[in-house]
């Protein structure tokens, strides 16, 4: 029996390192190369030195760690490798596919505030599906938390407003969902235990520490309660009922976001293709780099070194009667590498294809059947359905906390014209793309064209997007 608050479930010890390495593939080239040897192995020669005796004599050292020398040159070879940024561009371009069209819907009165400011930061509701959206492609699993201050009880509709004691919806990411646990009571099973790993702010005076807490959801004989702990385990804030309305509550409102399975995200085989490019690429890079220096040689020469150092146009050089010089140039030859980065690039392609391929049997095909239910059985459709599902939930549960009715509706679009860029069409895009035959805006405004990507966000707003993304762990 564990008493640690801070020891996560086996299955999210189990996910993390792929979900890290599919929010490193998005983030681009520079989130990967500071990775350094999580994402790109040295070779055998950067962990072996040589080691001289007494007689002149030498002999190979093998280490498990790099040598100062090895590091140098993991630090060049490093410097060669190249991430294309496909992963990133796909979940940019596959969220944008989904809020291309403003979203079907329905906020009952009691909670239309949510609509403007959903999560008591000022994050609209638009903004808020967006980022569960993304978070839905890149992570295996996430979740929404119907959050809300004690109501005292007796407390009016008004003392509520003022208080600022409405419920919000918080969306909690991967890494944030620790660990959990399920009861079967009354014959249903509930949710019954959530640790969640929360990030917050420690401040003395101007100077300002990121620290983490852990919050416990849990059900206790049958009802909801709360308490709170500091990144030690140390209690913080005991455990306590939540009461909205001035009732507590049977069920822990928190609502499950899992679009691909529950041991593969939507991007996974993408980003394993996307680091195997890379892991090429390195070794391709280097090679070019390497093979395109000269060594002069010059033989026969027996008083040493000499004067003649200059190379270049005019230049005569003196030698030994018998001397000889010489040119040696390594094979500049990379075909294989670039064969297999063009193979590589292919499978990407192919990948992006199938996310965007609609699902169909073996006795019906896509041409037979009509343009909606082909844009609802996509891999888009699906994140977008899924992210809808729980937002509802969300919004229903805070509205009947408030006293209003269970009747909210919110549907992200999952309807797309494929005449507009299919799936072929934009696979030879993302070729041209790699290849550098095709600019990244040009790519971009093709999206936009493509109902894909944002028509009213321009590219430059898209660019900042991108580079604010973080790749750890946010609330």
């Amino acid at each position: 029996m564990s008493n640690d608050v801070t020891e996560p479930r086996e299955e999210y010890t189990n996910m993390l390192p792929s979900v890290q390495k599919n929010r490193a593939a998005v983030g681009g080239q520079r989130v990967v190369r500071a990775g350094g040897t999580k994402y790109l192995t040295p070779l055998a020669s950067m962990m072996c030195g040589t080691q001289y005796d007494g007689s002149g004599g030498c002999q190979t050292i093998y280490q498990s760690t790099m040598t100062t020398e090895g590091e140098a040159k993991y630090n060049k070879y490093l410097s060669n490798a190249y991430f294309l940024g496909a992963t990133g561009m796909t979940v940019t371009g596959l969220s944008g596919l989904i809020s291309a069209k403003k979203p079907i819907k329905n906020i009952p009165g009691s909670v239309s505030y949510l609509d403007e400011n959903i999560n008591g930061k000022g994050q609209s509701l638009r903004d808020f599906s967006d980022e569960a959206v993304n978070e839905a492609f890149t992570a295996v699993w996430s979740g929404i938390l119907v959050a809300r201050p004690t109501t005292p009880e007796g407390s009016s509709k008004l003392d509520e407003e003022k208080q600022n004691l409405r419920p919000k919806l918080l969306h909690y990411k991967f890494e944030s969902i620790i660990n959990w646990d399920y009861e079967v009571i009354n014959n249903v099973e509930k949710l019954s235990l959530l640790v969640l790993k929360e990030s917050t702010t420690k401040r003395d005076g101007f100077k300002v520490e990121t620290v983490f807490q852990y919050r416990v959801l849990e059900l206790i004989d049958g009802f909801y309660a709360q308490s709170l702990y500091d990144e030690d385990g140390n209690l913080i804030e005991p455990q306590a009922s939540v009461i909205f309305n001035g009732k507590p509550s049977d069920e822990i409102p928190f609502y499950w976001i899992v679009a691909g399975t529950e041991t593969k995200a939507v991007i996974d085989d993408l980003v394993d293709c996307n680091f195997e490019h890379y892991n090429i690429y390195a070794d391709y890079g280097s090679k070019l780099h390497y093979s395109s220096f000269i060594i002069y040689t010059e033989n026969g020469d027996t008083q040493g070194a000499n004067n003649n150092m200059v190379i270049g146009n005019g230049v005569k050089w003196n030698g030994p009667v018998e001397g000889s010089f010489g040119v040696l140039q390594p094979d500049g030859n990379a075909d294989s590498h670039r064969i297999a980065l063009q193979d590589t690039e292919t499978r990407m392609s192919a990948l992006l294809a199938s996310i965007l391929k609609p699902n169909t049997s073996g006795a019906e095909s896509a041409e037979a059947k009509s343009l909606d239910k082909v844009t609802q059985n996509t891999v888009s459709a699906s994140v977008a359905i899924t992210v809808s599902e729980a937002i509802t939930k969300g919004l229903n549960f805070a509205s009947r906390t408030m006293g209003g009715a269970e009747d909210a509706e919110f549907l992200l679009n999952t309807d797309y014209d494929p005449s507009l860029l299919n799936a072929q069409l934009l696979t030879s895009m993302l070729a041209a793309r790699m290849s550098g035959d095709m600019s990244k805006q040009t790519l971009y405004e093709n999206l936009q064209r493509g109902d894909i990507a944002n028509p009213d966000r321009t590219f430059e707003e898209e660019q900042a997007l991108i580079s604010k993304e973080g790749t750890g762990m946010d609330e």
